[in-house]
């Protein structure tokens, strides 16, 4: 079955982990959100990610800010949404972090958020080493300028091809859909990000994606596939199908289970930033290393799209090549423009 490798040996998550915690907590509020005195800062968290939202609070505290922690059960779902009440501190924040067991990025609490001019970041499925180690001490000023390199050539594209050595090979179009940037930084009214994740990503049309990938890295909900790679199919925008023994039939049944259409649509195609992000670490970290690609299923309403469903999974695969409109522009860790 699937499993779950971290490589940073010395985390221990012991009540004393919160010293090493603090390195990234400050990271990203000094950094990539950079919250200033007096700012309303919304932590919208659950009960698995308690520890999490005080790290955050602690930092956002020492810079002056002003912490405000929600904190909710596991919702159950990526993408289901969040109850009345969250919505609306998380529309009366200035800032928002999201560190929850389940995505809260598909969620009309984020998009209401950023609507009322708020800023923040996601942190899905994010765990506590996560803010120990090297990922988070990336340099978020050169993942933001990377991502707004690929992003300007992106938004003039028709179409969007991804292959890999073990099979993918996968394409949609994209014409007139807005890149999203989750790059890094996320300092300006309205900005978005998914810390330590960097990544950008866009939403094809419904209805254009086709092909097939070999996810041989993580499953959002299921886990690490390392060992055990599974081959999704997809036509016509939709998820098809997928092969690969026992994860694959976990990862069809748990998407079956939603029991509702919606939650088959292609709904993104992302690609990773972070040259110092963990194989294998952690889902963000995954999404967000430089040379991995993801597909997101379900829910595109918040980035571009259409369709609102009741999740929004990512799948995510290693050593990607992708061409804009027939020209090679990424490859695995290099960037070709």
């Amino acid at each position: 079955m699937s499993e779950w490798a971290v490589e940073q040996y010395h985390y221990v998550p012991g009540s004393s982990c919160i010293v090493e915690m603090m390195r990234g907590a400050f990271k990203v509020v000094q950094q990539c959100a950079a919250i200033k005195p007096g700012e309303k800062v919304v932590i919208s968290t659950d009960t698995n990610k308690m520890r999490i939202a005080e790290a955050l609070a602690g930092a956002t505290a020492a810079v002056g800010g002003v912490p405000i922690i929600v904190m909710i059960p596991p919702t159950g779902a990526h993408g289901a949404q969040l109850p009345a009440p969250v919505v609306e501190a998380l529309r009366a924040s200035d800032v928002f972090f999201l560190p929850a067991t389940y995505s809260q990025t598909h969620t009309d609490g984020r998009i209401e958020a950023i609507k009322a001019g708020a800023r923040g970041a996601t942190m899905c499925d994010i765990t506590e080493d996560c803010f120990c180690g090297s990922t988070v001490m990336a340099d978020f000023e050169q993942t933001e300028a990377l991502g707004r390199r690929i992003g300007a050539v992106l938004a003039g594209v028709h179409e969007v091809r991804i292959t890999t050595p073990r099979g993918t090979d996968f394409r949609g179009v994209v014409r007139g859909r807005p890149v999203q940037y989750e790059a890094g930084l996320f300092r300006n009214r309205g900005d978005f990000g998914s810390f330590p994740n960097s990544e950008i990503n866009i939403s094809p049309i419904e209805g254009t994606a086709e092909g097939k990938a070999v996810i041989d890295v993580r499953i959002m909900g299921i886990g690490v596939v390392k060992r055990t790679p599974i081959t999704i199919h997809f036509k016509n925008g939709e998820l098809t199908g997928a092969e690969g023994g026992p994860v694959a039939e976990e990862f069809w049944e748990m998407m079956q289970g939603y029991k509702d259409r919606t939650a088959l649509n292609i709904a993104e195609f992302g690609l990773g930033l972070n040259a110092m992000g963990r194989l294998y670490g952690s889902n963000l970290e995954d999404l967000g290393r430089l040379g991995n690609f993801h597909i997101g299923l379900g829910s595109n309403y918040a980035i571009g799209g259409s369709v609102k469903a009741p999740c929004h999974v990512d799948v995510a695969g290693k050593e990607a090549s992708i061409e804009f409109d027939g020209k090679l522009v990424y490859r695995d860790q290099e960037v070709l423009l």
